[in-house]
């Protein structure tokens, strides 16, 4: 059973699970071919082995899937209802303008007290890259240091 294009196919009712899927395109496989290799997995009682070895039969030309490629593809429908992994969501880089380390420095000379937490959250920048930019430039962040202190009255008791 091959498909037409490789957009988003919404299949209804894979007699494998029985239920309306979305499945999204994969790098390595085509949609069409995760379709055929379910198709054939559960033609096959569910055993990965006998649908590698039908899918090469049916399908001599091409790549074809190992069992442990069609175990996973399971796996990752029964778990996600979706066959195809799907992309990790990163931050955005350098959104809006983009930061000079001249700038932080100036800032952080002008606001001695100032964290890299205030700094990266005036500037949108990690905490990380500002710690950075003043560890390159040879400033170190404001921390903070409770110190014991003895007062003039602490003379009396002694």
């Amino acid at each position: 059973m091959r498909m037409g294009s490789p957009e988003t196919t919404t299949i209804n009712r894979i007699f494998l699970l029985g239920c309306t899927l979305k499945l999204r395109i994969m790098a390595k496989f085509g949609i069409n071919e995760y379709c055929d290799m379910l198709l054939i997995y559960g033609e096959c009682g569910r055993k990965a082995k006998s649908a590698a070895n039908l899918y090469r039969e049916r399908f001599p030309e091409g790549r074809h899937p190992t069992r442990q490629i069609i175990l996973k593809v399971v796996k990752r429908l029964r778990e996600t209802e979706c066959v195809t992994s799907r992309p990790r969501v990163r931050r955005p880089r350098n959104v809006g303008r983009k930061v000079q380390p001249e700038d932080v420095i100036v800032y952080s000379l002008a606001h001695p007290q100032s964290s890299t937490k205030m700094i990266s959250e005036n500037y949108d920048l990690s905490k990380c890259h500002a710690r950075t930019i003043l560890n390159e430039s040879g400033a170190h962040p404001y921390r903070y240091t409770h110190v014991q202190v003895l007062l003039p009255r602490d003379a009396e008791r002694r």
